[in-house]
């Protein structure tokens, strides 16, 4: 009857699918659990409890969290609600500004963002881009509808059959664009579909091509027009471009239906009348009727817009270094145009700056860029992998790497450029562990929290939260479940200037949405401070919580403290001493490491149908009080001195021995932790018998 002793140091593959547990053959299964629940996977080896959360605010209404990062000294989070933004400062904990915005609350789940330096722009399909500015020093915040100097231009233009007088020429002026009249109709020339002429004293539009087909009522090739459909300029060309003369001239007024005024951004090579049909007007491609861009970014100092409802895979880059010229010429340094396309592509979901820029669309991955200088002559679109991106979870940059939700919502993949094959390759992040985004409805959100543990947090459809601890270099993609208590709603982490990470939740519990902030120094879920003389505290600010967890804790020692409930008020059981102390309340929770049965031989054979019996199980804790294996407790403590006394977490190796023969299959090894203690679990080691008969 051979023995075997074996360790369990390192839990990298994280949490496994259900429909892994009999695949021995590969690695993830020995560094890979069954269940990881409320606990995070390290990088160095072994698991730790999750981090509690510290309670911040009550904030009914909110829907989103986004960051605002100018430095990691000056990073503030955004709060989203219906119609209303708030700026957060996570140093004081306090809203320091609250701005109007006309997003309504379905809008602001879809909104897209970029930030840099001092403004942050906002995109939606159904709203003008808006941008949130501050000042240098972060005391006057603004938000407001971004004015373009010349906008993002549609590419269906007119030609109007109607001779057209500029004023003036030199760039940067003023000048007056004064047209003619309409022609009178003529049998002897051909007119085009739109143009319109003058008969019988009224302006007619053509209908259709045609020759000698004089304009009437019953004629179908014809239609007479009033009101603004007979005008030249109308209000909808404000902001529009004249391209006359060689240059272009920006409407920036409109006097009357012949007349306008605007700036010349592109200086005319002469002040002459331009005839008919040689001008050309051209009109924005944002507005209400064709839609506004869903996406925006930034790349190589020029902001990027794509995805209108008439335009789903345009992509409008601005002039190097001004954002709001969208002016698009041959010039190297100005504003351009591209189109993604292919059999795979489909409308762009979103816009990722990577070696090129990346542009994810629901069929395929593009990268946009170029052998040399990106400019309008060399702008390059090519099309690298065809998975799809689910369009309602915004990627996340973890390095080089970009995370983004695949097709269908519950995969995630990660994008990154390979020199090897001079191109972008997606290989997928959750193939062990595809169950949990399956499970829980999908992906929602992801933020990446890279101090302390380097880990990308993920919103679950249902509420719930997954972590992956995440470090190539150390080959670490562990995942691992959450349950908060309640309904997560958005997760948003944001740098620090030293030290771990700011990382914030907005989460319902009961109907109340509260933001909280994530620390490894909370043991309980939305936890309060109370200072009290006495052993009785009110129930009235703990009353959308359940499962409340009471402890103390010093530079040495923690202790949790039970307590019992008399209608709203709760008396902490045993306290003698009732002067005034400190104590910590929040809603406790349990972590749970169910672990594989150890498989102990070498595909094609298993041992995992043997009969096997635990002779002995070592576990190594630092710094740990109060765990349980298999639901028993394990007493860490020898009490050398007085067992009254507090004790310090354990930091060592505990022996528990026992055990019954049963299949190797069937044995279990399940360590929890329910108190509001110290865990963190670096190995297990386990001596095992096993009958081959």
């Amino acid at each position: 009857m051979p023995k075997y002793s074996l360790i369990k140091n390192n839990f990298s593959s994280g949490e496994l699918s259900p429909i892994l547990s009999t695949r021995t053959d590969v690695a993830q299964y020995s560094n890979g659990a069954r269940k990881l629940l409320n606990v995070i996977p390290l990088i160095e080896g072994g698991v730790k409890k999750r981090p509690g959360t510290y309670f911040r605010s009550i904030m009914d209404g909110a829907k989103r969290l986004l960051p605002f990062v100018s430095t990691s000294k000056d990073a503030y989070l955004i709060i989203l609600k219906e119609k209303m933004l708030l700026v957060y400062d996570p140093r004081t904990n306090t809203v320091i500004k609250t701005l109007i915005t006309p997003y309504l609350a379905a809008a602001t789940l879809e909104l897209h963002y970029v930030h840099t330096r001092y403004v942050m722009y906002f995109t939606h399909q159904s709203y003008p881009v808006h941008l949130l500015e501050c000042s240098e020093d972060f005391s006057n915040w603004e938000f407001r509808a971004m004015s373009f100097d010349i906008p993002p231009i549609d590419e269906v233009t007119t030609t109007p059959n109607v001779a057209l007088t500029p004023s003036d020429k030199e760039l940067g002026m003023t000048i007056s664009l004064i047209a003619a009249e309409y022609p009178t109709w003529s049998n002897t020339v051909t007119y085009f579909q739109n143009d319109r002429v003058i008969y019988a004293n009224k302006t007619w539009r053509a209908v259709t091509d045609n020759t000698n087909s004089a304009p009437t009522v019953n004629n179908a090739d014809w239609d007479e027009v009033t009101g603004s459909e007979a005008n030249v300029f109308t209000s909808a060309h404000l902001g529009a471009i004249v391209e006359i003369n060689g240059g272009h001239v920006r409407i920036t007024q409109i006097v009357d239906p012949g007349k306008v005024m605007g700036e010349v951004v592109v200086e005319l090579t002469a002040v002459v009348q331009a005839i008919a049909k040689s001008w050309v007007l051209k009109t924005a491609a944002f507005n209400a009727t064709l839609g506004y861009p869903k996406c925006c970014t930034y790349f190589k100092q020029r902001l990027v817009f794509a995805n209108t409802r008439k335009f789903p895979n345009k992509i409008w880059f601005s002039r190097i270094g001004n954002t709001t010229n969208f002016l698009e010429t041959t010039d190297d340094a100005d504003a351009f145009s591209v189109v993604s396309s292919s059999d795979q592509s489909d409308s762009i979901t979103f816009l990722v700056p990577q070696k090129g820029l990346v542009a994810l669309t629901s069929g395929a991955e593009f990268l946009i860029g170029s052998e040399g200088a990106l400019s309008p002559t060399t702008v390059q679109v090519d099309e690298n992998t065809a998975y799809g991106a689910y369009p309602l979870t915004r990627p996340c940059r973890v390095g080089n790497e970009i995370l983004f939700v695949q097709r269908g919502g519950e995969r995630l993949r990660a994008l990154s450029y390979r020199y090897e094959v001079d191109g972008l390759v997606s290989p997928e992040v959750s193939a062990v562990a595809g169950h949990i985004g399956e499970m829980h409805k999908g992906i929602s959100e992801a933020t990446y929290q890279q101090e302390p543990e380097s880990l990308v947090w993920l919103v679950l459809g249902d509420g719930k939260v997954a972590s992956i601890t995440f470090n190539r270099e150390q080959e670490v993609i562990a995942w691992a479940q959450h349950d908060f208590g309640g309904a997560a709603l958005s997760m948003c982490s944001i740098p620090t200037e030293l030290g771990s990470d700011y990382c914030y939740m907005l989460i319902n519990r009961k109907g109340k949405v509260v933001l909280e902030e994530l620390s490894f120094n909370a043991y309980t879920d939305c936890q309060r401070t109370i200072t009290m003389t006495g052993d009785t505290f009110d129930n009235l600010q703990y009353n959308f919580l359940e499962n409340l967890a009471v402890y103390q804790s010093s530079n040495t020692f923690q202790f949790y403290i039970d307590y019992k409930k008399n209608g709203d008020q709760y008396t902490l059981n045993n306290i003698t001493d009732k002067t005034q102390k400190t104590y910590y309340v929040g809603q406790g929770f349990t972590s749970e490491v169910d672990l594989f049965p150890p498989e102990l031989t070498q595909v094609p054979q298993s041992s995992l149908s043997n009969k096997a019996k635990i002779q002995c199980v070592w576990l190594f804790f630092y710094k740990t009080q109060a765990p349980k294996l298999n639901g028993e407790i394990l007493e860490l403590y020898t009490f050398p001195e007085s067992p009254i006394n507090s004790q310090k977490p354990f930091t060592g190796r505990h022996l528990y021995e026992g055990g019954d023969w049963s299949d190797l299959y069937d044995v279990k090894l399940t360590i929890t932790h329910d108190k509001p203690l110290p865990f963190h679990l670096q190995a297990i080691a386990i001596d095992i018998s096993i009958n081959e008969r």
